[in-house]
């Protein structure tokens, strides 16, 4: 054990009764296993890290090389327990980090209430996802950023220029378009916005265009 690994995480295997004389039947032994009332073997197995993912990066690497898919897939029979409540709920938190994964009951019902209906457990019945582990029941839609009324820039940097233009002669008809830029600062859009005359309509929209103002009639005289 490495000194900065000092923190003990308790590794759970809950083994059902079948599986378990398939180990027997490979030489693998659990001789700390005992039959519990649901007949499944549950053995406990100590874990020394740094942190809990390392833990439990730890525990899977044992777990492929101690049973060598006798078990199957890790997530199907083991947990990690939390005890420094390393597994914490917050905007960032991310359901597919190993240190979130491998969760016992106590850890994974905490989390859920931490999450205030963001979070649920996995379906322990499908095949294409990790039980004893959390998911989003909303995925996060990530807003576009809007840097003036008419620039906005997406999650991925591109900005663009929400152009209006009219469609009828009096200028009481306009309809709204949304124009590429291939500027990624505010400072650099703008100048494109004005160099490509995407805003040239701006001041005409809601007043007459194309328009002459027409002069008042003189009276005639008398």
């Amino acid at each position: 054990m490495k000194v900065n690994d000092f923190q003990k995480y308790e590794v759970t295997l809950k083994i059902p009764y079948e599986d378990y004389f398939s180990l027997i039947y490979e030489t693998k032994y659990l001789l700390e296993a005992r039959l519990d009332p649901s007949r499944c073997f549950i053995a406990n197995v100590a874990m020394y890290g740094n942190s809990r993912r390392k833990g439990v990066e730890k525990a899977v690497e044992w777990f492929q090389k101690e049973f060598k898919g006798v078990l199957g897939s890790a997530h199907k029979v083991m947990t990690v327990d939390d005890p420094f409540n390393e597994v914490s709920y917050d905007e960032d938190f991310a359901c597919n980090d190993l240190g979130n994964k491998y969760l016992d009951d106590d850890t994974i019902q905490r989390v859920i209430f931490e999450s205030d209906g963001d979070l649920c457990e996995e379906d322990p019945e499908s095949e294409s996802n990790h039980n004893n582990s959390l998911r989003r029941i909303k995925r996060r839609k990530k807003e576009n950023i809007q840097l003036t009324s008419r620039l906005s820039q997406t999650p991925t940097g591109t900005i663009y220029y929400k152009m209006t233009e009219p469609v009828s002669r009096n200028g009481k008809r306009t309809k709204t378009t949304s124009v590429k830029l291939s500027s990624k600062s505010l400072e650099k859009a703008l100048r494109e916005v004005a160099r490509r005359g995407l805003d040239k309509f701006e001041k005409f929209v809601g007043t007459s265009v194309g328009k002459k103002e027409k002069k008042p009639l003189s009276k005639k005289a008398a």
